[in-house]
This record gives C-alpha cells, structure tokens and sequence, in this order.
C-alpha cells in the first residue's frame, strides 16, 4: 500500500506541474500583449506573479458572495487600514485563505489521520493571512505614530512661512522619505488634485487610518477649513497634545510591565532558581 499512495502522490504532482506551466505559458503571452514587452524578470519573480495571479483567481469565487457581506466590507476595511500591504486586494486575501484551509486542513488531516483533526487544522491555517494582516496593521499604526508630530511641526513652518494647506504638505510629500504618514498625505494631495475639496480629501484619510490621531488630525483640520481659523496654531497645539498623549500611553505600557513580567518569572525563571540553589541538597551534597 506504501508504494501505490508514493505513486498517487508523484502523479499527482507531476500533473501539478504541467498545469503549472501551462498557467505560467498562458501568463506570459498576457503579459507581452498588455505590455508591448517580453517579461524581464527572474524566474522567482515570475513565479511570484503566477501564483499570485493563481490565488486571486481561486479568491474571486469567494470574494463575488462574500463582497456585499459584513466578513466582505470587514476584509476590505482591514486591507485598507494596513495600507493594502504588497498590493494585496481582497480576492487574493480570501484566495489564499482558501489555499491554506484546503492544503493545510489535508496535510493535518493526512499526518493525524482524523477528518475532524483535519478540519480544525484547515480553520487555523486559514486565519494566518488575518493574521499576517495583523501585524502589518500593528506595524503601520506604530509608524504613523512615531511619525505624526515631526510631520505636524513641518506642516506648522511651511504654513507658517506663507504656504497655503495644498502647497505646505506638497512640499512635506516630496521632501520627506517614504513613510505610512507621508503615504496618506500623498493620497489627500491626489483627491485633491483630482478634484476633491480638501475636507472630502481629510475625510477619506481619516476613514482609511482608524487610528484616533490620525482621525483627530483629520478632524481639527477640517474644523479650521470650515471656520476659516488659522491652520499653523491650530496644528502646534495639536502637535503638542499628541505628543503629550503619546507620552502617556508609553508611561501605561511601562506600568504593564510588571504584570506581563509575571508569568515568565512564575514558569520560567524561578524553577530554574530553585533547581540551582537547592539541586544540590536534594542530590545529598555531591556538588
């Protein structure tokens, strides 16, 4: 039985493979037709590409049921705020959550050799994209955060020389390195440029970033526009009360410390204490 399920295997693999290349084929011959040009890149790059291109065809027959559902518009929202990390959209989300519940759920399934062993397996394979999302989201945030009080305090000297709104953070976009912040910035200047009032362009920024600085930042700006009140001492008192609230949320992070510090001094760190300091007496002295 061992060699008739290798053999089954090796079949099915080699018919894998030329599928594979039929697709990869099929890929090219699209590429130089939308492009004029034959594909330049090496061969890691082009098989990048393939699967890609495999997995969101395999995530648009779930993405058209899911797309007008609360797990659809939550997946596109979640993609959007963690600023569509190696443009991803979310057919290819759900093509390769597809991917790993069916791959993962038969390895598990083979190795523990029980079909409800199998399924849980393919259910956690399928969260690891979220989850990769996650800390893609987690990293954005951290940056934009680091990052939003310098960005304010240009925005005050460029207006603050003269510069009107459009002008200052045009100027912050092409002079600064690339960042998340200086991304979304460059995003409100498109709108704009395209036609967008400045509040529609601030609103659309703060619905892409549901951090609460970035939204607060979104919201006086829009309060000033709308009031007419000076936009350069409106965003250095809010410069500073950003500064002063991040301020505080690291002193709570240092004043967690001592709770997370717990559990690994509980399970790790004292046994190995108490192994050290009285080993010996239980061993009878020897040492």
């Amino acid at each position: 039985m061992a060699w008739i399920s290798a053999a089954s295997i090796s079949v099915a693999l080699a018919l894998l493979w030329l599928w594979y290349g039929q697709v990869e084929s099929g890929w090219l011959v699209k590429w130089q037709l939308e492009n004029g040009k034959i594909f330049q890149g090496s061969n890691s790059e082009l098989t990048a590409l393939v699967v890609k291109e495999i997995v969101t065809s395999l995530g648009e027959i779930i993405w058209r049921r899911l797309a007008p559902t609360k797990a659809g518009i939550a997946s596109s929202e979640r993609l959007n705020a963690a600023g569509n990390p190696r443009q991803m959209t979310p057919e290819e989300l759900w093509g390769w959550r597809m991917v790993l519940a069916i791959g993962g759920g038969l390895v598990i399934g083979i190795a523990g050799g029980e079909l409800l062993l199998g399924c849980i397996g393919g259910y956690l394979c399928s969260r690891l994209p979220l989850v990769w999302l996650s800390l893609a989201l987690g990293r954005r945030e951290a940056a934009i955060r680091r990052s939003l009080p310098s960005v304010l305090d240009l925005l005050v000297i460029c207006t603050g020389a003269g510069l009107t709104f459009d002008a200052a953070i045009n100027i912050i976009v092409e002079k600064s390195p690339p960042d998340p912040l200086i991304d979304e910035f460059n995003q409100v200047l498109h709108h704009m440029r395209m036609g967008d009032s400045r509040q529609a362009a601030l609103r659309r920024m703060a619905d892409r970033c549901p951090q609460p600085d970035v939204r607060s930042v979104a919201a006086t700006l829009i309060q000033a526009d709308q009031l007419g009140t000076s936009i350069s001492s409106t965003l250095l008192l809010l410069a500073e009360q950003i500064r002063i609230t991040q301020a505080h949320r690291a002193e709570a992070r240092a004043n967690q410390a001592p709770v997370k510090m717990l559990f690994p001094l509980l399970f790790f760190i004292f046994p190995s204490l108490l192994l050290i300091l009285f080993g010996p007496v239980f061993l009878g002295g020897s040492f």
